[in-house]
């Protein structure tokens, strides 16, 4: 009964260890907030800035989870490359050694000023000040910072709860039989792995071993296994955390995974052999809560010491390992982004190829937002989740060019150029920015179809129809302004003009007739409201692309920019007999 009683009071504080870990680094996130997002996407290509970096923040979090799951966001949302994550994740390997270094204070003891800052004259203090300052602070941050205090507290706590009870095991049979069992390598980074995966938090499996190190029956051979074990472990939060993403998130994950098994592997063989040929002195000795923390930290520091050479060589092995789809017709994210190699810093003392190369992007931009809009559509047909995901991960990449191609425009624009030079970038940056809303409403789209198959709406086939007959329209539109930028044909201009004022036509005449299925009961409301919002983005996508080819004409023409009424004005003025022409040929094309 008195043992049952220990397990219990010993899974107490490891849940207290686990909690004040967990809330704590919470906490810190909370307060910093979107600090740790911004300082890890403003990393450059400079790795060792990246290793400080990650190292850093997973200090102030007290948390190699929390940094590895924010570098899995940020390069799952393009904002952070696959290469410039490697250091990052190395960094924070090493940062969270610090978190045994800090628990092996509570094996502090006698009465010199050092015992003072043990986790057992602290913890009462931070629990004391912490909800002091949370029941009393009425500024919500005064109560974050209280509530950060009160979980060191609470962290402390548990370490202390679980020294003081492992103590009571040192004369079980059981337990000598389970520690000398983990002292075979396979089983120890198995148990070590295991672990680390149940509780997500390397610091617990080692704050674990740091608890029984205090019944001074646990050994070297028991505990380096285990701990080389935990860092493969604590890899299964950023595969989490990464499943719902991108390759490249996946690949992020790929990286944390490889470099600790590769870590682990090496250190395996390496001490193994040793132990094998010459011996440690100190193999079987009794490990105290100090040397644990000594060999955690030295584990991560000299793998990473011998890894950090081979960055391109890990991220080789992840693209390998993490394929790109290829049954992907659309291509990848890389080829796209590719293309911004054009945008090149030192062309720029050549203006009219930087404008050249911009319109190059520019154009490649509309291809995806094209290509974009046709997945959309076919989702309403038959929905995939696989092929939502890349639609979402093609907009990502619209976005970083759009991003890229207007800050490369406006370093162009600093630059002494001519005023036809400077007219033709201002009209490349409308361009641009009309092309990436055209992208932000083909992810709308996206979003109402999965809106629709999620809550099983039934859309008539005389609906579906005519948003059948709507989409041709768009996508020819979307076709004929990629086509206009590429080739600068004027004429282009008018085709666009006309299928702007059938698709306005043909939308009123639909929502007539969806009005007479409403009445008619033939159509439901929440059908008719997800009907009505596929219809409202095909004309809002129309009307962009009517916008980028006003921004077209001025670009082609070298004219500052005109309002619409301008435009069309000068349509009727000077060739009103092509647009009747092209008015009467899309009209019949696209007739109910």
């Amino acid at each position: 009964m008195d043992i049952l009683i220990s397990i219990l009071k010993l899974l107490g504080g490891l849940s207290l260890l686990i909690f004040g870990m967990k809330t704590l680094s919470s906490q810190l996130k909370k307060l910093s907030g979107s600090k740790l997002e911004k300082t890890l996407s403003n990393i450059t290509d400079n790795p060792f800035k990246g290793l400080l970096v990650g190292f850093l923040i997973t200090v102030a979090t007290q948390s190699s989870a929390t940094t590895t799951v924010i570098v899995v966001g940020l390069v799952n949302s393009g904002i952070l490359q696959l290469r410039n994550s490697i250091p990052i994740i190395m960094g924070a390997n090493i940062g969270t050694t610090i978190n045994s270094q800090i628990l092996r204070l509570a094996s502090l003891e006698g009465n010199s000023i050092i015992a003072l800052f043990s986790p057992a004259t602290i913890a009462p203090v931070l629990l004391i000040i912490g909800l002091i300052i949370i029941e009393k602070a009425k500024k919500q941050k005064i109560k974050d910072i209280g509530q950060l205090i009160f979980s060191l507290g609470l962290l402390f706590t548990g370490m202390i709860t679980m020294v003081s009870i492992a103590g009571s095991f040192s004369d079980l049979p059981i337990l000598s039989v389970i520690l000398n069992k983990l002292s075979n390598p396979i089983l120890g980074v198995f148990a070590g792995a295991i672990v680390t995966a149940i509780v997500q938090s390397s610091a617990a499996t080692v704050g674990i071993l740091q608890a029984l190190s205090t019944t001074g029956i646990i050994t070297y051979a028991t505990t380096i296994p285990v701990i080389l074990g935990q860092n493969i472990g604590t890899c299964f939060t950023s595969i989490l955390a990464s499943s719902g993403g991108n390759k490249n998130a996946k690949r992020v994950a790929a990286v944390h995974l490889y470099f600790n098994l590769l870590g682990t592997c090496m250190f395996l063989i390496g001490i193994y052999a040793y132990q094998h040929f010459i011996g440690f002195s100190f193999w079987n000795s009794a490990v105290d809560m100090g040397g644990i923390a000594n060999f955690h930290t030295i584990f991560n520091v000299v793998s990473t010491i011998i890894l950090f050479p081979f960055i391109n060589q890990i991220e080789k092995l992840t693209i390998i390992t993490v394929k790109d789809n290829k049954d992907d017709e659309d291509g990848n994210e890389d080829d796209y982004l590719a293309e911004l190699n054009k945008l090149d810093e030192r062309i720029t003392t050549i203006p009219s190829i930087a404008i050249g190369n911009t319109v190059s992007v520019i154009s490649k931009m509309a291809e995806i937002a094209e290509k974009n809009f046709i997945r959309s559509m076919e989702l309403l047909t038959e929905f995939n989740n696989k092929k939502l995901e890349r639609i979402e991960e093609r907009e990502n990449i619209i976005d970083k060019m759009e991003e890229r191609a207007t800050k490369y425009l406006v370093s162009l624009g600093s630059k002494n150029l001519t005023k036809n030079e400077n007219t033709s970038i201002n009209s490349l940056i409308r361009i641009n920015s009309e092309i990436e809303k055209i992208g932000d409403y083909d992810f709308r789209l996206a979003k109402t179809v999965e809106h629709i198959s999620e809550n099983d709406i039934k859309i008539s086939e005389t609906a579906r129809e005519s948003l059948y007959h709507m989409s041709k329209i768009t996508e020819e539109t979307l076709v004929k302004t990629i086509e206009f930028i590429k080739t600068g044909n004027i004429d282009l201009s008018i085709d666009i003009l006309a299928l702007k004022e059938v698709a306005e036509l043909r939308r009123e005449e639909y929502k007539t007739a969806h009005i007479l299925r409403l009445k008619q009961g033939t159509c439901n409301v929440d059908s008719g409201i997800s009907y009505l919002e596929i219809l409202t983005v095909l004309e809002k996508i129309v009307d962009h692309c009517y916008n980028t080819s006003i921004a077209i004409s001025n670009y082609v023409t070298n004219e500052r920019f005109i309002t619409k009424q301008d435009y069309v004005k000068r349509v009727y003025n000077n060739k009103s007999q092509m647009l009747k022409d092209k008015l009467n040929e899309y009209s019949l094309k696209y007739e109910i």
